[in-house]
């Protein structure tokens, strides 16, 4: 899915393709702990939440400036990301749709407002994640339409910019 940029920073950045899927996240609740003679084997808790990957439509360069336009951190999955008060997921309530995200204005600076081009409906889990938790992960790092193997392989490899943002509802 591509988007359109809806401010002056229009010339920044590259079409993007909008990929919607639930992950599994590594949190801090320890689940369990058992001891193996001298050591103790942890268990971490596993959340499910919603993710929404922004990548570049085309190639290399534009990836790298879209990893260099959001100044994400460098996602270190399966954990959770650091959180961002600056973005914000857009969804509909009447179409269970992703429209697209919300950059708060910096100071002096305009809103960064970014507009899916067809809406992307959410599965009816998706919905429920998102209902439940009112947040998602923003990730950047890759191009195209990656498949499931490759978003592995980003993720594992520490390729990936990433935020947990939260989900607002209109």
């Amino acid at each position: 899915m591509t988007a359109q940029l809806g401010t002056p920073q229009e010339a920044l950045l590259p079409a993007l393709n909008f990929s919607v899927t639930p992950i599994d996240l590594q949190t801090q609740k320890i689940e369990s702990a058992r001891q193996k003679g001298r050591q103790v084997e942890t268990s971490f808790a596993i959340t499910r939440t919603v993710l929404l990957a922004l990548n570049a439509a085309d190639g290399m360069p534009e990836a790298r400036q879209l990893k260099d336009f959001f100044a994400w951190p460098t996602w270190q999955a399966p954990g959770v990301p650091k959180p961002s008060h600056k973005w914000t997921a857009i969804f509909g309530t009447q179409t269970r749709a992703f429209e697209g995200v919300h950059g708060a204005a910096s100071a002096g600076g305009l809103p960064t407002i970014i507009r899916t081009s067809d809406h992307i409906r959410v599965t009816d889990a998706m919905w429920q994640m998102l209902q439940a938790q009112e947040c998602v992960v923003l990730c950047t790092g890759l191009v195209g339409d990656p498949t499931a193997a490759e978003f592995g392989a980003a993720a594992a490899g520490g390729k990936l910019q990433a935020v947990l943002a939260q989900a607002l509802f209109h």
